[in-house]
């Protein structure tokens, strides 16, 4: 089977205190505004399905990311 990343969860972060002043230090000197999600876990697609997508994509001109709900 091949190993392709894709998403199986997408969720904000839970910081603690002093990393969410660390992450507002850093959005003050950037100037931005910064997301803290949490590290996804990674599921697989066989290359059938992957194929599917890619061709998809290219169809479509624009990148499809996949993940488990």
């Amino acid at each position: 089977m091949l190993r392709v990343r894709t998403m199986s969860t997408i969720g904000f972060a839970s910081l603690a205190p002093e990393q969410v002043k660390k992450v507002q230090h850093c959005e003050e000197e950037l100037g931005v505004t910064l997301l803290a999600y949490k590290r996804p876990t990674y599921s697989e697609l066989n290359e059938e399905n992957l194929r599917r997508i890619q061709a998809l994509e290219k169809e479509l001109n624009l990148s499809l990311v996949a993940y488990d709900v």
